[in-house]
């Protein structure tokens, strides 16, 4: 064996890429690996939806907390008609309530993230929206007490929680999420 055919042997490659298949990505024409799902990138404005979701959420969160420790001198400030829907809140839409905001509030952060997990938490806070709403709406008189912020509040909160269970969905479908 000459010299020159021992070093064209050192040169052959280690392995032979002829037979591999490359997906084509759907962006581009070329051929040529495309990036795994968990590493795609969502878009700015997924990013922004997200935060002023989460800053929605927290500010519901304080409203929450406010609610569950308000001091005897606030509810003796209160008018008659707004301290006697207080004072008569049962526990189960202080529950639901809670439900709502730290479903919403976690959701939010699991975006953030990118994990999948936002998906059942908004799931969560969309059914806290719903009990809570359907308390004020049918099941006492705050409509009549606190007027149209009763009406438009729950609404509000129930677009924002179908949007962000819309939101997560196609996060998921799209791969942004993990």
């Amino acid at each position: 064996m000459s010299r020159f055919q021992t070093q064209s042997v050192c040169l052959k490659p280690l392995y032979d890429y002829s037979h591999e298949v490359f997906p084509v990505n759907e962006d581009s024409t070329e051929s040529r690996p495309t990036e795994s799902s968990d590493k795609r990138s969502p878009p700015v404005w997924f990013w922004v939806i997200s935060v002023v979701a989460l800053l929605w959420y927290l500010m519901d969160t304080s409203a929450f907390f406010m609610r569950i420790f308000m001091t005897d001198e606030a509810i003796k400030a209160m008018p008659e008609n707004q301290r006697h829907l207080y004072q008569n809140i049962p526990l189960w839409v202080n529950i639901v309530f809670a439900c709502e905001v730290f479903g919403g509030t976690l959701g939010c952060i699991g975006l953030l993230l990118r994990k999948k997990w936002a998906l059942p938490l908004f799931a969560v806070s969309i059914l806290g929206v719903l009990g809570q709403t359907s308390n004020i709406w049918f099941l006492t008189d705050a409509v009549s007490t606190m007027g149209l912020p009763a009406v438009v509040m729950p609404l509000v909160a129930i677009l924002i929680g179908v949007g962000m269970i819309f939101l997560a969905k196609s996060a998921i479908s799209k791969g942004w999420l993990q």
